[in-house]
C-alpha cells in the first residue's frame, strides 16, 4: 500500500513538472510574439544608435551642370606634449631641431595639411574636368542648392569598433578609411554617420561612430602620414567617383 501511494505521488509530481515546463516554454514565445507584433524585434539585435528603420536614399536631380560644393573632410588631431622630460609617449625634439620641423610633426598641423590639400585638390580636379566646383569653407553657411561633397576619416580599434580617425603619436593604426558621399542640398539631409558615444581616450582614439547604412558612400584607404602625392592621388580618385555619379 505504501509503495502504491508513493508511486502515485511521484507520478503526480512528474505531471506537475511537465506542465510547468510547457508553461515556461510558452511564456517566452508569447513575449517574443508580442514584441514582434509591436515592431520591437529589431531592437533585440541592434547595437549602437538607431537609424530610421525604413529610410531610403532620397532621389536627386544632379547633373554635370550642378554646382559642386566641397567641404573639408573630418579628421582630428591627438594631443602630443613637447617636453624635455623622459616620459614615455611624449615627443622630445632635439636640441638643434628647427622650429619648422617641430611644426611639421605637430598632429594638428599634419591633420590640417591633409584636409586642406584634399579639398583643394578635389576642387581643382573637378574644375579641370569642366565642373563648376567650389570649396565650402568651415563655418560658411550651407547653400540651399547644389551637390555637397563631404566625408569622414575613420579607423577600426582592437574591439573592431569604428572610430573617427585621429592623427598623432600613439593614435592607433597607421592607415585610415575615408568615407565620402555626394548629397543633393535641395533634398532632405541624412547623416553620414552617428556618434555612438562621446568616449575619447585621451585624444589617442576618436569617438566611436556608426556609419549610416542608408547613405551611399565611397570608401578610400590612406595612410595617416600620407605624402602630398598620395593625398592628391586619393583626391583624383574621389573626383572621378563624383564625375561618375553626375554623368
Amino acid at each position: 500500500m505504501r509503495t502504491t501511494v508513493a508511486n502515485s505521488q511521484t507520478t503526480g509530481r512528474s505531471h506537475i513538472h511537465l506542465d510547468l515546463r510547457r508553461h515556461i516554454v510558452r511564456i517566452p514565445l508569447l513575449i517574443l510574439s508580442f514584441l514582434v507584433a509591436c515592431g520591437f524585434s529589431a531592437a533585440l539585435v541592434r547595437t549602437g544608435p538607431p537609424f530610421p528603420k525604413h529610410q531610403t536614399a532620397a532621389p536627386h536631380n544632379l547633373t554635370k551642370n550642378t554646382k559642386i560644393w566641397v567641404s573639408d573632410f573630418e579628421l582630428d588631431a591627438g594631443d602630443v606634449k613637447t617636453d624635455k622630460g623622459g616620459i614615455v609617449g611624449e615627443v622630445r625634439p632635439g636640441i638643434l631641431e628647427r622650429p619648422r620641423k617641430r611644426r611639421e610633426q605637430d598632429p594638428e598641423v599634419q591633420a590640417k595639411k591633409i584636409v586642406d590639400l584634399m579639398a583643394k585638390s578635389i576642387v581643382e580636379d573637378l574644375q579641370k574636368s569642366g565642373y563648376n566646383a567650389e570649396r565650402l569653407l568651415p563655418g560658411a553657411a550651407s547653400p540651399n542648392t547644389g551637390a555637397w561633397v563631404h566625408g569622414v576619416f575613420t579607423e577600426v580599434d582592437e574591439g573592431n569598433r569604428r572610430r573617427r580617425a585621429i592623427v598623432g603619436f600613439g593614435s592607433g593604426e597607421a592607415k585610415m578609411d575615408l568615407y565620402v558621399t555626394l548629397t543633393d542640398l535641395a533634398a532632405p539631409q541624412t547623416p553620414l554617420y552617428e556618434a555612438a558615444d562621446k568616449e575619447n581616450s585621451g585624444k589617442k582614439l576618436g569617438a566611436v561612430i556608426t556609419m549610416n547604412p542608408y547613405v551611399a558612400a565611397a570608401k578610400f584607404v590612406m595612410e595617416k602620414q600620407a605624402t602630398d602625392k598620395t593625398v592628391k592621388k586619393t583626391a583624383t580618385d574621389i573626383s572621378k567617383e563624383i564625375a561618375t555619379h553626375l554623368q
